[in-house]
């Protein structure tokens, strides 16, 4: 009788243990945020790299990996991208279908979408870039919380001090949570395998 309730005892503490370990391995790496707001103002629609009309619904069954930077950024910007691309192509037999995306948001207003085309498919030719006029980038910087702040000017470029949080936009195109640095992109891969599966 002693015996029978050992081996209950221990049938349950091992499935307890599987079922922790399973709850762990399913948690996300990034800071989760739970966004009551559409990620883009609701009737605005936007020019990118890759849309004359980019909206909420271009966000919409979509995984976007959202980055705020420019075009002249010495380095912190390149660094991001160069990390980002290298995700993507790790990615690339999970995103046949093109339901993972990343999109470049310029706090510049100088930037054009000529040059941050340029710029991102340097890295790589599916991110998509967008610039915005200082309205639309003000709203969206407030409601983010994204912090830019230009801090010099050399030879008619401005150079800014800005968040380096990468956002995790879900398919319902809202922020579910935010990678801050270091960009990690094990972690990263990790969450998007999951989402694409």
């Amino acid at each position: 009788m002693k015996k029978s309730y050992l081996i209950y005892a221990l049938a349950i503490i091992i499935l307890s243990l599987i079922y922790t370990n399973d709850n762990a391995q399913q948690k996300p790496n990034y800071t989760r945020i739970n966004a009551d707001s559409l990620f883009l103002e609701n009737d605005e629609r936007y020019i990118t790299t890759t849309n004359d009309s980019f909206t909420n619904q271009s966000l919409k069954d979509h995984i976007t990996l959202v980055f705020f930077g420019y075009t002249n950024c010495p380095d912190f910007c390149p660094d991001t991208l160069i990390k980002m691309s290298t995700l993507f192509k790790s990615l690339n037999k999970y995103n046949e279908n093109k339901k993972l995306q990343l999109l470049f948001i310029s706090i510049d207003p100088k930037d054009k979408t000529e040059v941050i085309k340029k710029y991102v498919e340097y890295f790589d030719k599916d991110f998509i870039g967008m610039s915005m006029d200082e309205n639309n980038l003000e709203q969206l910087i407030k409601k983010t919380g994204v912090y830019a702040k230009k801090v010099s000017s050399d030879a008619g470029m401005d150079f800014y001090d800005h968040t380096g949080a990468i956002f995790y936009v879900g398919q319902n195109a809202k922020v579910l949570g935010i990678y801050t640095p270091p960009i990690v992109n094990d972690l990263i891969n990790k969450d998007i395998v999951r989402a694409l599966k």
